[in-house]
């Protein structure tokens, strides 16, 4: 029989949205997946010290050791809390669904760890989406059905690569920043620096044995 693990991801921003996702999925999931209303109820202080701790890290242009350690320490008590509840509430749930566990960033160890998996030969078709400052919302959908917000079959996520500035990159390669999204709607956080720029952004499917698949054209907003 197979078992679960999962993976953190690396970068303020990411990490944040990473979080965020966590736990919004958690709450609202919470009866289906029969995760203890206790586990929740002493997530969501340290999950909203975190984020009021990354918020004010995140508006200081620049940022102050201390603004940047508090960040740092509201993170770490907020990792603890998120490791017990993957271990005791999220993982080998067998009533979560794949894409939840794809957007949870679980994934398998044993028996389907290497599984055959073509590479997509779709594009993923991306939106970027302005709601509120300082964050884009990735809109995706696939070439194959552009009027549906899902990924392509066997897809872990979408990998963009993307550049903040003035003038469009002529080659992806000069697009040094990355995120990676597993589900449509997520938000990237940019920097107050970062303000009122343009962002130009290619995206492409990874699928769960590590294959990319074609990169879309180029996305500005």
């Amino acid at each position: 029989m197979s078992k679960e693990t999962y993976s953190i991801p690396m970068g303020i921003h990411v990490l944040y949205n990473f979080q965020r996702n966590v736990v919004t999925l958690c709450t609202d999931n919470a009866s289906l997946w029969t995760i203890s209303a206790t586990k929740l109820t002493a997530i969501a202080p340290i999950h909203t010290n975190y984020e009021l701790k990354y918020a004010i890290a995140n508006n200081k242009n620049p940022q102050s050791p201390s603004i940047t350690t508090a960040r740092n320490v509201a993170w770490d008590v907020l990792e603890v809390a998120l490791i017990d509840l993957y271990n005791h509430s999220i993982l080998n749930n067998a009533v979560i669904l794949p894409t939840d566990k794809d957007a949870l960033h679980i994934h398998y160890l044993g028996e389907n760890t290497g599984r055959p998996s073509p590479a997509s030969i779709t594009t993923a078709i991306i939106t970027l989406v302005s709601e509120k400052n300082s964050m884009l919302h990735v809109i995706y959908s696939d070439s194959s059905e552009p009027n549906r917000h899902y990924k392509s079959v066997n897809v872990a996520f979408c990998e963009l690569w993307y550049k903040v500035g003035e003038l469009a990159p002529t080659d992806i390669a000069n697009a040094s920043e990355r995120y990676n999204t597993t589900r449509s709607q997520e938000g990237i956080v940019f920097s107050p620096d970062q303000r009122g720029k343009t962002i130009y952004s290619k995206g492409r499917w990874l699928n769960k044995n590590g294959k990319y698949g074609p990169r879309s054209i180029i996305t500005s907003a």
